[in-house]
């Protein structure tokens, strides 16, 4: 099979990641795939350095020409080829692509990552499969009644790559809560910072893993020295592995403020087997039950923040909600599980073939 995957955006983050743990996957299993992306060296080497081909283009949607050419020729004129998008504007060029190509055996698929209405009715259609990746950013994807054939439609909960890390025995470490993502408004960690202090558990310590605007850290690092809390955080900065830092964590804090449409923060600490503290305003809901595998609270609640922080605090009540949610990710989110589906999509396609 061969696979192109279109990626578009300036900076890494979860869609991009995505792409990475599936392109690296298919192509251990013997497939042809290639990335498409624009020239901007922090994306590109991150592909290159996983061993995929990559090849650059503007991808700048209507107001690109060139695009569509080049991606035409990358598709060739015979060989059964899926196109797999993560964004309207990368749809619509491959589209375009395809047209130019006059390759009847392209299939394009596109996954949606994000919680809004449809815009472009014009579209949808044309595209052979799209994949929401949450109930939640369908549901809000179709109040606009788009024109889509409906069995074109799949919902498929992402997953993450996961090989288990053992941590460093640390015993009188005390209590460590871990943020790791980017550096946002809307991912709410203001919220979390007055939470900490709110709950003021003695030896608790907050590791805050990321990058983002500076303006907005100043703010951070100032809600912290107010609160009194700033020696009892480790800002670590970006760190491309996580999964070491999240063995050593004791609780995992996701306060998104922004309805997630999934949150892969969230089933990072799962599959570590870690308790998880969520907002319940985007998709956690459709694979977390409050108090058993996971806790919700709502967004921008510091109160309620502050309640779940400290109801953690008891190793027992830790224990029990990360072995509920590791045994939730295992049987539900694994990554084996994830790519079948995103296969058997594929095939769905591609048995569509003309003759």
């Amino acid at each position: 099979m061969k696979i192109i995957h279109l990626v578009s955006n300036k900076v890494w983050g979860g869609g991009e990641q995505y792409v990475i743990d599936l392109a690296t996957t298919f192509a251990s299993k013997g497939n042809e795939v290639t990335i498409v992306s624009r020239d901007i060296d922090t994306v590109t080497h991150r592909f290159k350095d996983a061993g995929l081909p990559v090849t650059t283009m503007a991808l700048k949607g209507a107001i690109d020409i060139a695009s569509p050419f080049k991606l035409a020729r990358l598709i060739g004129k015979e060989q059964p080829v899926v196109i797999h998008a993560h964004n309207f504007k990368d749809a619509s060029t491959a589209l375009r692509a395809r047209t130019l190509s006059r390759n009847k055996n392209v299939r394009i698929v596109m996954t949606r990552h994000l919680v809004k209405a449809a815009k472009r009715k014009s579209l949808y259609n044309k595209l052979d499969a799209m994949i929401f990746v949450s109930h939640l950013a369908k549901n809000e994807f179709m109040i606009t009644s788009p024109v889509i054939d409906a069995n074109k439609i799949h919902v498929i909960h992402n997953s993450i790559k996961h090989t288990p890390v053992t941590a460093e025995s640390t015993p009188d470490k005390g209590l460590t809560l871990m943020f790791h993502g980017r550096l946002s408004p809307e991912k709410g960690i203001d919220t979390l910072l007055r939470a900490f202090a709110k709950a003021a558990i003695a030896d608790a310590r907050l590791v805050i893993a990321g990058s983002g605007n500076e303006e907005y850290v100043k703010e951070l690092h100032a809600i912290a020295e107010k609160a009194g809390i700033s020696q009892r955080i480790t800002w670590t900065g970006h760190i491309t592995d996580i999964h070491p830092l999240i063995a050593r964590a004791d609780i995992g804090v996701c306060p998104s403020r922004a309805r997630e449409s999934f949150g892969l923060a969230v089933i990072e600490y799962m599959a570590h087997g870690k308790p998880v503290i969520t907002t319940d305003n985007g998709a956690q809901p459709e694979y977390l039950t409050n108090g058993v595998n996971g806790i919700m609270t709502p967004p921008d609640d510091v109160d309620a923040l502050a309640a779940a922080i400290k109801s953690l605090s008891d190793a027992q009540r830790r224990q029990a909600i990360g072995k509920a949610a590791q045994k939730t990710f295992e049987e539900q989110l694994a990554y084996p599980v994830f790519t079948e589906r995103i296969e058997n999509v594929y095939k769905t396609v591609l048995n569509k073939l003309e003759p």
